[in-house]
């Protein structure tokens, strides 16, 4: 038995405080390169990484300057794969008003992501309450009259109903009777992307911001679609002692611009996540993996999955040489914990236990979340082509979905530093089975 002394208990403890504080440290410095990442990604100056200013461009160019500084390899002559789909924008400002009065952008409203150039005048219809309720009275009205210079107010608040609200929703989706459709939005106003133009417009706003006494609605909306918007995957990877790949994937692209006036930082959705990678690249740069490890920024996952339905379509090397993905999204808070996606499903019991294993030994997250199969992220096109992998997002702190709150300020990052270091022992971990 080895006895020690106070000088070599001394010594000990000295040594144990230095090399925990090298560890915070050098975490530490991990995230505070990762929030300024992610404060960089949601500047304006990258126009909400979508369809106008060059946002999309600008954002692909970040990246890829990044993977290259890492020395991140890129498997082609460029980190780029170039693909395109058709999508509507709107590179100019418009404006909202009722009676005279001018809405504010962003604030006040939203317009309708499928709505088409218009600048146009409407006398306001706003059922009542009885009338919103009794859907076969509503069409028996739409038949009798003619309401194509009305905008069409639906007030959601009116109705507890499920079925009627149903009813309203596919109303402004498929609309033939009316001129404009208004939806008064109780709660945050959210946006997305559209590869359509619809005939008419739709006007999204708070409702707090609609005087209900208005009798006309004047609107303008300065949108342009485009048939064919040139997009790009970024993929780099770091070579490992086989030829097998374990992958990290993360969507860039988020919603862009309202015009001039508005712009959707998309911090939480997903420069958390794009951020996240970078640092993941950064480690393996400095700690040689066994298995390959690729990583792959996606474009197009607003607007369904489109990068990664094209990557697995076109993939850069065997979608079979794949060990395991783990796709991360909204990765900026942690507060409760994560989600895994598919770790509910039986296939991935083994990976889930092997997950949880880690977070109890190392004590890390409040929770491990598991969900069952799903198609909300980049990680489906994969599972859908056999490739198992997972979805990993946060959960807790106040975060904003979809719109132009989503600043890099609402974000905790309580998880960070636990999930980067679970990310990082659960590829040791399969990479040794």
């Amino acid at each position: 038995m080895i006895k020690f002394n106070k000088k070599h208990f001394n010594v000990f403890f000295v040594t144990f405080l230095l090399l925990n504080f090298i560890l915070k440290v050098t975490l530490s410095q991990n995230l505070a390169q990762t929030k300024s990442r992610v404060q960089i990604l949601s500047s304006e100056e990258f126009h909400g990484r979508g369809y106008v200013f060059e946002g999309a461009d600008k954002s692909a160019e970040y990246i890829s300057n990044e993977l290259r500084n890492i020395g991140v390899k890129a498997f082609k002559e460029s980190y780029f794969q170039v693909f395109g789909y058709s999508v509507n924008t709107f590179p100019d400002d418009g404006y909202v008003k009722l009676n005279r009065q001018k809405l504010l952008p962003g604030k006040d409203y939203l317009f309708g992501h499928s709505s088409p150039k218009i600048s146009k005048k409407y006398e306001i219809f706003l059922p009542d309450s009885i009338l919103l309720n009794d859907t076969i009275k509503f069409e028996e009205m739409l038949r009798e009259s003619e309401f194509k210079n009305y905008a069409l107010i639906i007030d959601y608040l009116k109705t507890k109903n499920l079925d009627i609200k149903k009813y309203y929703i596919r109303k402004m989706m498929y609309n033939k009777d009316f001129g404009c459709i208004v939806e008064l939005i109780p709660d945050e106003l959210m946006w997305s992307v559209s590869r359509f133009v619809q005939t008419y417009p739709v006007i999204k706003i708070q409702r707090g911001s609609f005087d209900f006494k208005s009798k006309r609605l004047k609107i303008k909306i300065n949108s342009k679609y485009f048939p064919v918007f040139a997009a790009k995957n970024v993929i780099g990877y770091i070579p490992g002692e086989t030829d097998r790949f374990i992958v990290f994937t993360a969507h860039y692209d988020h919603l862009g611009r309202m015009g001039k006036s508005v712009y959707f930082p998309g911090a939480q959705d997903n420069a958390s996540g794009v951020a996240m990678l970078l640092d993941l690249a950064d480690y393996y740069s400095k700690n040689p993996p066994k298995h390959s490890i690729a990583f792959i920024f996606f474009f197009g996952e607003e607007a369904g999955l489109l990068g990664s339905r094209f990557y697995t379509q076109y993939p850069f090397f065997p979608l079979e040489k794949i060990d395991f993905l783990i796709n991360l999204d909204l990765v900026g808070t942690g507060d409760e914990g994560i989600t895994v996606v598919n770790g509910a499903e039986e296939e991935y019991e083994e990976y889930m236990r092997i997950l949880n294993e880690i977070n109890n030994e190392l004590d890390l997250l409040p929770q491990i979340n598991k969900r069952g199969k799903s198609v909300n992220s980049d990680h489906a096109p994969f599972n859908d082509k056999g490739v198992k992998g997972i979805f990993i997002y946060s959960m807790g702190g106040k975060t904003y979905y979809h719109s132009p709150k989503d600043k890099p300020e609402t974000l905790t990052f309580a998880g960070y530093e636990s999930l980067f270091k679970l990310l990082t022992e659960f590829v040791l971990r399969i990479e040794n089975k």
